[in-house]
């Protein structure tokens, strides 16, 4: 997790290695790692309403990078 200086936007970033090369899988099992362990609630208790998540998989030289707000 990362949070701006201003306090104002967080960041999650949640990383997933593609063991069968499925980097649209390995992203949405990121997005749902976030949720199921509450990652953005760190951030919601410190105050920060703006939070961006990124779900991030990658195999051998391919990565894929998925964003929700």
């Amino acid at each position: 997790m990362v949070e701006t200086d201003d306090g104002e936007t967080g960041i999650v970033l949640e990383l997933k290695y593609a063991d069968d090369g499925n980097l649209e899988t390995a992203c949405l099992e990121a997005f749902e790692q976030i949720e199921t362990n509450n990652y953005e609630e760190v951030l919601q208790d410190d105050g920060v309403e703006n939070i961006i998540k990124y779900g991030i998989a990658f195999y051998k030289k391919k990565c894929r990078v998925k964003i929700k707000k």
